[in-house]
């Protein structure tokens, strides 16, 4: 989509309107954020825009057509357009979706000393887009840099500083353990840690692929359904590659590998869980794909697991 056209009129004057009366000060852009007042709609099937290729618009567009109603975006969505972020937000608004999450604060919690002010600021100005995006929950990944302290003390710290930072801007934290990362990479790992916190703007957001990839099971009735915040699933077949690689590359959609997909749905019916289900498929095939097609056969592949509960 190109400059001479440019969706969500009514969006952009409304966030031109918002920040001149806030004086250009990002602290207020949490007006935009409908998290405090609004309770979102729940139990919906949601897709990532980082699975399909394309720009927003027309994934935006495909999203709707196949029968999503919420999208989980990542930051640089809000940059793709000549026109910023209030055409992206014309594109999701034009199309009648929510911002179920917003992709992704990194490698924060037990940074070394010399980075943290950085990681921080970073965390504080994500945190901000996704109150322009007028999302409840900004996800953030377990730390990946080997040079990071692991150490419980200095997780919970931090976990709970970015927390505070978070609820007051009306917002939420899905924690993410990742399967390759030094210190955080189980979900029970993960939990320990929100559990430890215990703040309500932190919860765990659970990748069922991390647990997949490595063949660790799922007890669903080991996590209060108010510590869980958002589940995303995929599926894989297993390989010779690392976690990390098939993470990256080879992922496919629930029902198409051979991890546990069913059983974990059904489980997930049965436990209480208020979020929405993200299908999150990192596939390089995929992007070279015409997105409508890659959109609507994520939609087919979340119906017979997720479909009679969650759509």
């Amino acid at each position: 989509m190109g400059p001479a056209h440019v969706p969500g009129k009514d969006t952009r004057a409304r966030l031109y309107r918002d920040r001149a009366h806030a004086g250009h000060d990002p602290r207020h852009l949490r007006r935009l954020s409908p998290a405090k007042d609004i309770a979102p709609p729940m139990n919906r099937i949601a897709f990532t825009t980082i699975t399909a290729g394309g720009s927003l618009a027309e994934k935006a567009r495909a999203m709707r057509a196949a029968g999503f109603t919420a999208t989980e975006i990542w930051a640089r969505d809000l940059f793709e357009h000549l026109e910023g972020p209030e055409a992206a937000l014309g594109c999701l608004e034009d199309a009648g979706l929510a911002v179920t999450a917003l992709q992704a604060i990194r490698n924060v919690e037990g940074c070394p000393p010399g980075k943290r002010r950085l990681k921080f600021d970073i965390a504080e100005r994500m945190m901000d887009l996704a109150c322009l995006a007028g999302t409840p929950m900004i996800t953030l990944a377990a730390n990946l840099d080997p040079q990071a302290s692991g150490t419980a003390a200095n997780l919970v710290d931090d976990l709970g500083r970015l927390a505070e930072l978070a609820a007051r801007r009306g917002l939420r934290i899905a924690y993410e353990p990742i399967a390759w990362a030094p210190f955080v990479n189980t979900w029970r790992q993960g939990l320990a840690l929100v559990e430890q916190v215990g703040h309500d703007a932190l919860g765990l957001q659970l990748d069922a692929f991390h647990a997949f990839v490595r063949g660790l099971p799922i007890d669903l009735a080991a996590i209060p359904p108010q510590r869980l915040f958002l589940v995303e699933v995929s599926d894989l077949v297993p390989s010779g590659l690392s976690a990390r690689e098939i993470s990256r590359g080879h992922r496919l959609f629930p029902g198409e590998g051979s991890a546990p997909v069913r059983a974990f749905a059904q489980d997930l019916r049965r436990h209480g869980y208020a979020g929405d289900v993200v299908v999150e498929v990192f596939n390089t095939e995929y992007l070279a794909q015409d997105p409508a097609s890659v959109i609507a056969r994520a939609w087919r592949s979340m119906q017979p697991l997720f479909g009679p509960t969650f759509s």
